[in-house]
């Protein structure tokens, strides 16, 4: 009889061989038992001997490898959740400890992955809000993980020639008095790169990958507009060409200039200047672009030329607040990040950037204190942190489906084992491996940075 290699879903309500405990002390005998408090470091050598009975318990390595996350031994806390989930692929619980567990190492982009798979597994409203707000902060930790990782490798990046008609685009450099419009350095920014970005020859790289570049090198404003900065942070970032600029506003009168630098020699591939009322920012900044794209010698398209000449906003105010909720997010400061958006977008509701932004915001901030404890509450009934209430009976039913359910037949489970024990992990050395492809698409625990990681992939089959 053939063997499938089909993946189940977390959802999966196929019952399937008890494995270990029947019934889980997390998730409770009945309906309004409180949630089991996470084990404490503490509870480590009980734990490992109960675990050294019945290597194979999933409900007994789920436990110990909370307790080893507690006591920050990332490592040996992946060890012991790849084996619960060898076991239980769809347990929401381990996969919950695993996405933190992963943050712990460093590996941000497989945290990613495991959150992208909670979030897509339909959970309650407490516990997407929480997951998404934690893959905002991963995303924002991997840009900072990988500044750093370039900075560290600057001398064989700049040896590498970045793929061509790549292009970053630095924060504006402020050259007025008045604090107030400080914040428009990063909106400008954005507003550069959404404008390139409608030119389909051309592939941009986020604004927030640039700004982190920036923070890890400590560049002064000043510095942000020498062309040998824009060449340097170019093959620091892999970008062919890097767009610098500046502003001044004065009494209602704004001025913007702009410089296309070429990465390989420093050289200036093209300018653009304008200037007008600062009610007219937006105008002033299509025609700098436009010129920009001109003096490139990029032909527009009549979409692409429509696609720019669109504005986010016409409310100069409401595109202020926005600037101000960039520079609050990349410091981290998501509350007042999401303040500064909602603001916004409540000035401006059709600001479908500012919406966007909010949100994303108020979910970051959500999740900037919880730990997989609270997550786990959340999805259990409870508020974030409530550590217990009572369980929505859907999410009951289907954790206590994964806790007395193992793979089922026709299933293949690829968790990856081995890898560093002990010790708090740390951020692993150099640039992650790519994964093999059509091995990992499917599989929650098994992102790119893992593949060189773990000491050897597991694969489970079982006959249907």
């Amino acid at each position: 009889m053939p063997y499938s290699l089909a993946m189940p879903t977390l959802t999966s309500r196929r019952r399937r061989r008890v494995f270990g405990f029947a019934a889980f002390a997390l998730v409770g005998a009945c309906a309004g038992a409180p949630a089991a408090p996470p084990p404490a470091p503490a509870d480590i050598p009980a734990l490992e001997a109960r675990r050294a009975q019945t290597p194979d318990d999933p409900a007994a390595n789920l436990r110990l490898g909370e307790a080893y996350y507690s006591a920050k031994r990332y490592g040996d806390a992946r060890a012991a959740l790849g084996r619960t989930l060898l076991h239980q692929s769809d347990n929401t619980e381990a996969l919950i400890y695993l996405g933190y567990t992963y943050e712990g190492l460093g590996q941000f982009d497989s945290a990613r992955t495991v959150y992208t798979r909670i979030a897509a597994s339909n959970p309650s409203g407490n516990t997407k809000k929480l997951i998404n707000g934690r893959l905002a902060l991963v995303a924002q930790h991997q840009l900072v993980y990988e500044a750093r990782q370039a900075l560290a490798q600057e001398a064989t990046l700049s040896k590498t020639p970045p793929p061509p008609n790549t292009v970053a685009v630095m924060p504006f450099r402020y050259t007025g008095t008045d604090s107030t419009y400080a914040p428009l350095s990063r909106g400008l920014a954005s507003l550069v790169v959404t404008d390139l970005s409608r030119v389909h020859s051309l592939r941009l790289l986020e604004r927030e990958r640039m700004q982190a570049l920036l923070d890890e090198m400590k560049l002064t404003e000043a510095g942000q507009v020498d062309p040998a900065t824009g060449a340097r942070s170019g093959h620091l970032i892999g970008a062919s060409q890097v767009v610098q600029g500046q502003f001044d506003i004065q009494p209602n009168q704004v001025r913007v200039n702009a410089t296309v630098v070429r990465t390989n020699d420093a050289g200036v591939a093209a300018t653009g200047t304008g200037s007008d009322r600062l009610q007219a920012l937006f105008d002033v900044e299509k025609q700098v672009v436009f010129q920009l794209l001109g003096k490139m010698g990029i032909t527009l398209t009549p979409g692409e030329q429509t696609a720019i000449s669109e504005r986010p906003t016409r409310d100069l105010e409401a595109f202020l607040l926005y600037s101000r909720g960039l520079a609050a997010q990349d410091q981290g400061n998501f509350g007042a990040a999401s303040q500064a958006f909602s603001a916004a977008a409540a000035r401006d509701p059709g600001f479908s950037a500012a919406g966007a932004a909010a949100q994303s915001s108020v979910q970051a901030s959500s999740a900037t204190t919880t730990t997989p404890a609270d997550v786990v509450s959340a999805d259990l009934g409870g508020g974030a942190g409530a550590g217990g209430g009572t369980p929505a009976p859907d999410l009951t039913n289907t954790l206590t489906n994964t806790i007395n359910n193992t793979v089922g037949s026709g299933a293949t489970g690829i968790i990856p084992t081995g890898g560093g024990t002990g010790g708090t992990g740390g951020t692993p050395g150099g640039i992650p491996p790519t994964r093999p492809a059509g091995v990992c698409e499917a599989v929650a625990t098994c992102g790119p940075q893992n593949t060189g990681l773990f000491g050897s992939i597991i694969i489970i089959i079982t006959r249907p």
